[in-house]
């Protein structure tokens, strides 16, 4: 009798789950922006001076309806640039490839508009470049891995179009040395999205 209730309780549970998955809303989308080096929301945050580098990838998202919960995923491609003007030091521009994986929840305000937040971890691979060398020091390349953290916050417009502004911050080492402590940083960044979802 309580191996024929556990499986009822067993094929009930699956059963839930499908229906769970079979009502949740699943979309997928392109998004691209700008890590910039002042977050001040004004109208400058885009000027040429102030980005460090674009970014550009696909997005899934998958909400469950009526509260507004669940969570979004992306491979992002990205690249910063660095404008060093001292003759002494060198860093190669860095070209990345970052997945992050976020919860997220919407709060809609009318029916085509709304706004959203997202927190979350990512890892993050080093494509090329990164690697910083000086007249005083040795060239140190950047890890070919790293990992952090994501929150983020929006508007939705359209119930297709996002607008958002994200902190990431690192939580692993960029360089491996610890000959000088200038160069064991764990980087923290701003970006300014745009997503589109289909």
């Amino acid at each position: 009798m309580k191996k024929l209730n556990f499986t009822f309780l067993l094929i009930l549970c699956f059963a839930l789950l499908n229906i769970g998955l079979a009502s949740s809303q699943i979309r997928f989308g392109l998004r691209g922006g700008f890590d910039v080096s002042n977050n001040r929301i004004n109208k400058d945050i885009l000027n040429a001076s102030n980005r460090l580098g674009p970014q550009v990838g696909g997005v899934v998202e998958i909400m469950a309806p009526i509260i507004g919960w669940g969570a979004e995923a992306g491979v992002i491609y990205g690249m910063q640039q660095f404008n060093v003007t001292d003759k002494d030091y060198d860093i190669k521009n860095y070209h990345y490839l970052r997945v992050p994986v976020n919860l997220k929840k919407k709060f809609s305000i009318v029916g085509l508009f709304g706004v959203f937040i997202v927190v979350g971890p990512y890892a993050e691979f080093r494509l090329s470049g990164g690697e910083f060398s000086s007249s005083v020091i040795d060239q140190y390349k950047s890890k070919s891995f790293g990992m952090g953290f994501d929150a983020g916050a929006g508007v939705e417009l359209l119930k297709h179009l996002e607008i958002g502004m994200y902190y990431r911050k690192a939580l692993t080492e960029n360089y491996s040395t610890d000959f000088d402590g200038r160069v064991r940083k764990r980087p923290s960044n701003w970006a300014v999205n745009l997503t589109y979802f289909f």
